[in-house]
């Protein structure tokens, strides 16, 4: 019985629609690997120029709404209660605890209509970078500012970088008297501000903690000058006093 060996069929080459999907898939899958690898590299600087950004703005709206405050009130020589003798001068100092509250609520209601007016586009806040848009402020930075080179910084496309609100505005009226001098006092008046806002870049968002401390009032009370001063602090040597001679006394 006569052996037949099968005919090896000699391959051909790939067919053009076989090259074309093989070509595209290929394309695709490095297409995703490179932005992966560019997102991962790019996203943590992206996020640290986009909260700078963001801090700056919320601290320039706080520092207008405390201006603004400011220009309209001219009570704040009155938190600071001084009580006098017949000579005129000061012998007890203390706050008014009822008009620090009072500026208090009226700086906290301020900053918060700012800050809502800044994300509905109602307040006319504009900024070298910024806008608006209905819920939120954007602000457009240069892609090439991730590079850290200041003549590529305003390069390339512009990346949105979005932050809103998160929660109450937190405000405290910070009070202090601080001893100078030579039986001086300096008193300082300022306003703590805490806001937490949400920032959003292309794919990623994180919660920033603005905080700002403006000065409202700085005043020095001047005491009585005494006689007698150790500025030494108790290390160094103290001045002798003469006192009377009581043997020449008792002579004459």
């Amino acid at each position: 019985m006569p052996r037949y060996r099968s005919a090896l069929r000699k391959r051909g080459p790939l067919p053009f629609r076989y090259v074309l999907l093989l070509s595209f898939a290929f394309f695709i899958i490095s297409t995703v690997i490179s932005l992966w690898m560019i997102n991962s590299s790019i996203k943590p600087v992206l996020m640290n120029i986009g909260e700078m950004e963001t801090k700056r703005v919320a601290t320039e709206v706080i520092t207008e709404s405390i201006e603004e405050y400011m220009s309209h009130t001219d009570n704040v020589k009155d938190m600071v209660d001084m009580k006098t003798d017949e000579n005129g001068k000061v012998t007890t100092m203390d706050f008014n605890t009822q008009m620090v509250n009072s500026m208090k609520a009226k700086v906290t209601k301020q900053l918060q209509a700012h800050l809502k007016e800044a994300e509905s586009n109602n307040k006319q806040h504009e900024t070298e970078k910024g806008a608006k848009t209905a819920d939120e402020i954007m602000i457009d930075i240069p892609l090439g500012q991730v590079t850290g080179n200041s003549i590529l910084g305003n390069l390339g496309p512009k990346i949105p970088v979005r932050f809103n609100l998160i929660g109450d505005a937190l405000t405290d009226v910070k009070t202090k008297i601080k001893p100078y001098g030579i039986n001086n006092a300096l008193i300082d008046i300022s306003i703590f501000v805490e806001i937490k806002v949400k920032v959003i870049i292309p794919f990623a968002s994180k919660t920033s903690v603005v905080t700002n401390n403006i000065p409202v009032s700085i005043k020095a009370i001047q005491g009585e000058v005494p006689q007698f001063y150790n500025g030494s602090g108790g290390s160094g040597v103290t001045p002798s006093v003469q006192l009377p001679n009581e043997k020449k006394e008792k002579n004459k």
